[in-house]
């Protein structure tokens, strides 16, 4: 397994695979007419558009950090994190393939997560929100850590609503979490 600093090249991949991993996990949790739709096209105008060299050089050096785990050529995770206004750091995107999951891939991906917070917005706190009846994802993130800061319910655009759970690491849990078997390539500008 070889992690490293996700490109533009990566879009494609990081779209289907993020596309597989909701199709999995949120089965009989979001409405299956929105999982098993356009699902795939609108995750790649996402990974198109947060990858292009514009988006990138518009939000700063040391502001956002895409690492992906790939295995001879085949991605099999990815963690995606940036700079809140607020001055914490958003975990936005955890997603390993399906058929990968308990294998340590996530837990290596979110050391790689909290290394670079830890390097580049030191005393900041890094939160993610997880959809609250996605049970396997909060266990991992309590048995990671994640404190349940907030309960909320969240509107998608394709018109429903569901509850969310926002986690948080304090400035002393990312420290903690940090650095252990991350190479330094990664924490580089």
């Amino acid at each position: 397994m070889h992690f490293r600093t996700g490109t533009t090249d990566d879009a494609e991949l990081i779209a289907a695979l993020h596309t597989e991993s909701w199709q999995t996990a949120y089965a009989g949790i979001m409405p299956a007419t929105y999982l098993n739709g356009p699902l795939q096209e609108v995750r790649r105008a996402i990974w198109t558009t947060r990858l292009s060299s514009s988006t990138l050089e518009s939000v700063g050096e040391n502001s956002v950090l895409l690492v992906v785990a790939v295995e001879g050529i085949a991605l099999q995770g990815f963690v995606y994190l940036f700079l809140q206004p607020d001055g914490r750091v958003l975990l936005e995107n955890l997603h390993v393939l399906p058929t990968r999951k308990r294998s340590g891939i996530g837990r290596q991906l979110m050391r790689h997560a909290f290394t670079w917070a830890a390097a580049h917005h030191s005393g900041k706190a890094i939160y993610l929100e997880v959809l609250r009846d996605n049970a396997p994802a909060i266990g991992f993130y309590e048995r990671s850590g994640g404190q349940a800061t907030r309960e909320f319910v969240e509107g998608f655009p394709a018109g429903f609503e569901l509850p969310v759970v926002e986690y948080t690491w304090s400035p002393d849990a990312v420290q903690a979490l940090a650095y252990t078997g991350v190479t330094p390539d990664l924490l580089a500008p």
